[in-house]
C-alpha cells in the first residue's frame, strides 16, 4: 500500500484530540485524589502530555507514554480512594519512585520545549529509543505498587486488586518475608574519594550496574560502603540496601547453593524452597533494591563446575529484574556475562589524600615537620591505600620517629607491611589471597616466573616484545592476560606493569627472578644491538 501524505494530518489531529481527552481526565482526577504526592504526580504527567501536544512532532510514537499516563491516573484514582496522608506508610515508596520517574521524563520533555524555543523550530522530535526507555522505567515503577499496595490494610483491597490488574501483575499473598539487615556504615577514613563517590552514586541512581575492579587494598569495599550510605542512594532505595560479602568463603569450595544461601542471608530471607533463586527474585521484585556483592572474586574464581555454570546466570537473572541495581567489588575482571556492567578501575590516592590518611593515624610528628620525609615514602608505595594505612599504624604503634620509619623501610621493605593478621592488616595476607586464586594456581610456576620478571624490569614488560624477550615462557602472552584479569599487573601505554606494593612483595617474598628469563632478555638485547651495529656499519660502507 502506497503512503498517502494526506493521511498524516488526519493522524496527527487524532493524536492531538486523544491527548486532549487524556489531559482533561488527568486534571479532573488530580482534583479528586486525597493525597498531595499523588496530586503532584498527576499534575506532572498532565504537563508532560501538554508539552507533547504542543511541541512534539512524532506524537504517534509518544502514544505509549500517553497510555502509561492514563494507567497512572487510573491506578492512583483507585488505590487512593478514601485514603488519607497516613496511608503513605503503605504506598509511600511506590509513590515516591513514581514521582521521581515522571519528574525525570518531565525534565527531558521540558528541555525539548526549550530547544524548540531557542532554535525557533515549529516542532521537535523525541528519539524513539528514549521514549522506549521512559516506557520501560514507568513499567518498573508501576510494578512497585505490587507489595506496597497489597500491604495497606487501611486501603480497600478490592480497589488495590483492580489497580494492580491494570499493570497486569497481581502479586501472590505468599511473598517471602525478610528480617531487616542494616547495611554497613560509611567508612570513617575515606580521603580523596569524594569525586569518585559522587560519580559512582550518580550511576547507581540512574540504574547502572557497577563493577569496581582493582587489586587488594585499593579501597573497593570502602567505596561501596560509601555509595550505599550516600543521601541520594538512601532516598532512592530506603531500607532496600543490602551488602553481601563473600570474603570469608573459599573459592575452592564455594558452590551454587553456598552462594545463594549467603545471598539470601544478607537479604534477611530464610530459604524455604528448593528453588532459592525464584524465592529471592520474588522478594526483589517487590521494590527498588540496591545490592552490593563484595569480594566477588570469591565466586567468580570458584573451582566447582556447578558454581561456574550456575552462579553467573543467576546474577544475570537478578540484574535483569526491574528496579534491582548491582554493585560488585572484585579483584577479577571475570564478571558475570549478560549484565551491562559499567566497569570502574579504582585508582590509587593522590599525594595530598595519601598524606591526609597517613597523618590521621600517625601522631609522633606533626605533618609540617615530617611531610617532606614521608612524601617520598608514600610515593614508593604508589599511594596504595592499604599499605599507607598499615605503614602509618606500624609507625604509630611502634613509636617510630620519621627517621626510624624510613630506616625500617630501607632495611625491611615489604616486611614492614606485615604488621598484623588478615588482609586488612597485612600486605602478605592480601597478596596470598590473589596468588591462591584458582586462575593463578592454574598458571603453575610459569605464572610466578612472569610475575618475578615483570617486577624486576624497571619499566615493566614491553607487550609487543614479550614473546621475543621471553622465549622460555612460550605462553607468556596468555599468562599476562590472566595476571591482568586478576589485577596483579596492569597495562600502561605499551608496557605491562605492577603497583609498587605488589612489586615489593614479589621481589621480597617470591622466588628470585628466573636466570633463564634474564638470559633470554640479555640475548634479545645483544642480538638487537648487534643488528643495529651491522646496519650502521653498512651505512658507512664506501660505494
Amino acid at each position: 500500500m502506497l503512503n498517502n501524505p494526506l493521511l498524516k494530518p488526519k493522524q496527527s489531529q487524532d493524536d492531538s484530540e486523544l491527548l486532549d481527552v487524556t489531559i482533561a481526565a488527568i486534571n479532573t482526577t488530580k482534583d479528586l485524589v486525597p493525597i498531595a504526592l499523588a496530586q503532584g504526580i498527576l499534575g506532572t504527567i498532565a504537563n508532560i502530555l501538554t508539552i507533547a501536544q504542543s511541541v512534539i512532532k512524532n506524537k504517534s510514537d509518544f502514544k505509549a507514554i500517553a497510555d502509561k499516563c492514563e494507567t497512572i491516573k487510573e491506578i492512583l484514582e483507585r488505590v487512593t480512594k478514601g485514603a488519607t496522608g497516613d496511608d503513605l506508610r503503605y504506598l509511600g515508596h511506590a509513590l515516591s519512585q513514581l514521582n521521581i520517574s515522571v519528574n525525570y521524563i518531565n525534565s527531558d520533555v521540558e528541555s525539548k520545549k526549550e530547544q524548540r524555543f531557542l532554535r525557533r523550530l515549529f516542532a521537535v522530535t523525541i528519539d524513539r529509543d528514549k521514549i522506549a526507555a521512559w516506557e520501560k522505567d514507568l513499567d518498573r515503577v508501576l510494578g512497585l505498587f505490587n507489595f506496597e499496595a497489597i500491604a495497606g490494610v487501611a486501603i480497600d483491597m478490592k480497589s488495590v486488586k483492580q489497580a494492580l490488574e491494570l499493570v497486569g501483575n497481581v502479586p501472590s499473598m505468599n511473598a517471602p518475608k525478610n528480617h531487616q539487615i542494616e547495611p554497613p556504615s560509611r567508612p570513617a577514613m575515606l580521603f580523596g574519594r569524594d569525586v569518585l563517590v559522587a560519580e559512582l552514586t550518580n550511576l547507581v541512581v540512574n540504574d547502572e550496574h557497577l563493577a569496581l575492579i582493582g587489586p587488594g587494598g585499593m579501597g573497593k569495599s570502602s567505596l561501596a560502603k560509601a555509595i550505599i550510605n550516600e543521601p541520594l542512594v538512601m532516598d532512592r532505595f530506603a531500607d532496600r540496601r543490602f551488602f553481601v560479602t563473600y570474603d570469608e568463603l573459599d573459592p575452592s569450595t564455594i558452590t551454587f547453593e553456598t552462594f545463594m544461601a549467603h545471598f539470601a542471608g544478607a537479604l534477611g530471607i530464610d530459604i524455604s524452597s528448593a528453588d532459592p533463586l525464584r524465592q529471592i527474585s520474588t522478594f526483589l521484585r517487590s521494590a527498588c533494591t540496591l545490592i552490593v556483592l563484595d569480594n566477588a572474586e570469591t565466586f567468580e574464581e570458584a573451582s566447582a563446575s556447578s558454581a561456574l555454570r550456575d552462579i553467573p546466570p543467576a546474577i544475570a537473572e537478578i540484574a535483569n529484574i526491574p528496579g534491582v541495581i548491582l554493585v560488585l567489588t572484585s579483584r577479577s575482571r571475570r564478571n558475570a556475562p549478560n549484565v551491562e556492567w559499567i566497569t570502574k578501575d579504582i585508582p590509587p590516592l593522590d599525594l595530598s589524600s595519601a598524606q591526609a590518611v597517613f597523618f590521621r593515624i600517625y601522631h609522633h610528628a606533626s605533618r609540617s615537620e615530617a611531610e617532606e620525609d614521608i612524601q617520598g615514602l608514600l610515593k614508593e608505595l604508589d599511594f596504595h591505600p592499604l599499605c599507607i594505612n598499615i605503614l602509618a599504624n606500624a609507625a604509630q604503634q611502634s613509636d617510630w620517629s620519621p627517621t626510624t620509619l624510613l630506616k625500617r623501610w630501607t632495611d625491611l621493605r615489604s616486611k614492614v607491611l606485615d604488621g598484623g593478621k588478615g588482609k586488612l592488616q597485612s600486605l602478605s595476607d592480601t597478596m596470598q589471597l590473589s596468588l591462591s586464586s584458582p586462575s593463578i594456581q592454574n598458571l603453575g610456576e610459569d605464572g610466578l616466573r612472569a610475575l618475578a620478571i615483570i617486577a624486576f624490569l624497571p619499566q615493566g614488560l614491553n607487550r609487543d616484545l614479550a614473546s621475543d624477550l621471553l622465549p622460555s615462557l612460550p605462553q607468556v602472552d596468555a599468562i599476562c592476560d590472566v595476571l591482568c584479569i586478576q589485577s596483579l599487573i596492569y597495562r600502561q601505554d605499551n608496557f605491562l606493569k605492577m603497583l609498587a606494593p605488589i612489586r615489593h612483595y614479589v621481589q621480597d617474598s617470591l622466588q628470585a627472578h628466573d636466570s633463564r628469563c634474564l638470559q633470554d632478555i640479555s640475548a634479545f638485547y645483544y642480538r638487537t644491538i648487534e643488528s643495529c651495529s651491522e646496519e650502521r656499519n653498512n651505512c658507512f660502507q664506501p660505494c
